[in-house]
């Protein structure tokens, strides 16, 4: 038994805040689960009215910084108390290595989005014009000293959109099998192109000293946004990374399944990606930032 009159006073003050300061957390705990169960049930009741399955995003990241000087990554993901009204935004943005200002542009652009959100997702024209602003902005300031790439998904309703600046990537995991969903704006990509449409060989592409120099990004003036102009289905064990070229630079495409597969959680999933980077001890490698969403069944 503690005798607390040989407690000073002060440190019954003491006792008595943590006391109080443990309460509030406590309800605090519970009224986020409250918050979120209702907001479960809500969706659930919504996706049940039109027949299909009832999905909610699992998310884990990654940011790392790899032999660069300074992290010139940035990411934004909105909160899951606002998925079934608003949808789930997720994005990365990559300050471009060798100008300045890089990592000043990346976190501009996703604070720019998180205070921008919530996006319609019946008109993702609306999404491309808050990009292209924010590219004007830009633009404005550094006259193309500077700029990011931004590749950005937005999930309501078992569908997505994407949206995408440079070279960065968005993927879908689906059936054993990764695909890169947006276009590369960089030169090989072009050069690729051309080459294709002479029916010349692609491979000397890839060796181009213009290669890694990306065509369009955020930064541009009246940049270019490609995007989804419908929304694609997702289904139950799809896996959406959402990442800079850092990551995809160490690990190609068809090796992402051996990291990032349904049988994990997306915690897991993104733990072993982060580590199968590092573990590849790239003597020139990017930072790398990747955001790995897991659509599966709530337990409701």
């Amino acid at each position: 038994m503690i005798d607390f009159t040989l407690l000073t006073d002060r440190m019954s003050e003491l006792i008595g805040t943590a006391g109080v300061l443990f309460v509030i957390a406590v309800l605090s705990f519970f009224y986020i689960a409250v918050l979120i169960l209702i907001n479960v049930i809500k969706y659930k009741k919504k996706i049940d009215a039109k027949g299909d399955d009832f999905l909610l995003p699992e998310i884990s990241y990654f940011l790392e910084t790899g032999k660069r000087e300074k992290q010139e990554d940035a990411f934004y993901i909105s909160p899951m108390t606002d998925y079934v009204d608003n949808g789930l935004i997720a994005c990365v943005s990559d300050g471009m290595g060798g100008l300045p200002d890089g990592e000043v542009v990346s976190k501009f652009t996703t604070h720019s989005l998180k205070e921008s959100y919530p996006y319609s997702f019946e008109d993702p024209e609306s999404t491309v014009e808050v990009i292209k602003d924010i590219s004007d902005k830009v633009y404005e300031k550094y006259k193309l000293g500077s700029g990011a790439t931004l590749v950005l998904v937005h999930i309501k309703d078992n569908h997505m959109h994407f949206f995408s600046l440079g070279d960065s990537n968005i993927i879908l995991i689906r059936d054993g099998k990764a695909t890169l969903l947006n276009q590369k704006q960089n030169y090989v990509s072009a050069i690729i192109q051309k080459m294709a449409e002479g029916n010349m060989t692609t491979r000397d592409a890839y060796t181009d000293n213009r290669a890694r120099g990306l065509i369009n990004f955020l930064g541009n003036y009246d940049c270019k946004v490609l995007y989804s102009k419908s929304p694609m289905r997702i289904y139950e064990d799809d896996i959406i990374i959402v990442s800079s070229d850092g990551v995809t630079d160490t690990i190609p495409l068809e090796k992402l399944y051996k990291y990032v597969n349904p049988q994990t959680s997306a915690r897991t999933s993104a733990e072993r990606l982060k580590y199968a980077v590092r573990n590849k001890k790239n003597k020139r490698q990017d930072n790398y930032t990747g955001i790995v969403i897991k659509m599966e069944r709530s337990f409701i």
